[in-house]
């Protein structure tokens, strides 16, 4: 295909192309490069039908990150402490705004997505999120339309969650005043009022690489949650730390800077005003672009 064609293709499918890559990889950068990659191959190819360019877009997409998957296993594996899907910062006047701001883009439902295998988070993101119809998923992840519902099926049944698209049950500003109450609490030391804003059983995951200081392991619970807290509210009560909130995955969440170079990216599962996890990152690789 020429330059030309391929230019309008670019900026007529980029941001699905994007939303599709993210979501199957985790990764913000790793997306990036496969849609680059993509419209690389697209210009050494001919291509003899140009009707549905949309669905072998997609298809070719989809295989990237089969591939990328696969291959990056054995990484996931050996990465040091919890993995933590990258963190992606919106903004309203960015393209990718719409096609990306609902539940399925959330940093709780991406994790979910960790615990299904490549082609189960293929089809599932194909067929549940972007409402593709049983032919194209099947056409796309090279299995038969029965295999794909059967597969989706099992998905629904091992993962409940994943299957509510309304698993987000706050609304945006609840969301934001429970983020702005979490900072205030924390920034002043006022531990009761923290517990307060914990639900019970809260979670709290931390993402180092190995390449900065994080707990290895998710702390569970709103006792041994709460004190970790007390600790790092010690940690940065020096006043050249500063909280700024920011939409973190289509949510309220917090970029943690040291004279003005962000430090970690905090982000929440929130529910009825109460924090159920905390997403707390600070491997720098993950951050950077930020």
């Amino acid at each position: 295909m020429d330059n030309g064609q391929i230019s309008v293709l670019y900026k007529e499918h980029k941001s699905l192309l994007f939303s599709i890559s993210y979501r199957m990889t985790g990764s913000a950068s790793d997306a990036e490069d496969i849609v680059q990659d993509v419209f690389t191959q697209l210009g050494k190819m001919e291509v003899k039908n140009t009707d549905n360019m949309k669905a072998l877009l997609c298809k070719m997409v989809t295989n990237r990150c089969l591939d990328l998957l696969k291959s990056s296993r054995k990484k996931r594996e050996l990465y040091t402490g919890t993995w933590l899907p990258e963190p992606l910062a919106m903004h309203e006047e960015d393209p990718l705004f719409s096609i990306l701001q609902d539940t399925s883009i959330s940093l709780a439902i991406m994790m979910l997505f960790e615990e299904l295998n490549p082609i189960e988070r293929a089809i599932f993101i194909l067929r549940e999120v972007f409402e593709y119809d049983y032919s194209t998923v099947a056409d796309i992840v090279q299995k038969n339309e029965i295999n794909c519902r059967k597969i989706l099926s099992r998905i629904k049944r091992r993962l409940p969650e994943l299957a509510n698209k309304n698993c987000v049950v706050s609304n945006k500003l609840e969301i934001e005043k429970t983020v702005s109450d979490f900072v205030a609490a924390f920034q002043q030391g006022k531990m009761e009022q923290l517990v307060h804003i914990l639900k019970e059983d809260v979670i709290y995951y931390a993402d180092g690489g190995g390449k900065a200081t994080a707990a290895l392991h998710p702390i569970y619970g709103r006792e041994r949650v709460s004190r970790l807290l007390f600790a790092l509210t010690r940690k940065f009560e020096d006043s050249n730390y500063q909280f700024d909130m920011m939409n973190i995955n289509g949510a309220a969440g917090l970029a943690l800077k040291l004279n003005n170079s962000i430090q970690a990216i905090i982000g929440f599962k929130i529910a009825h005003g109460q924090i159920e996890a905390i997403y707390y990152m600070v491997n720098p690789d993950k951050i950077k672009y930020i």
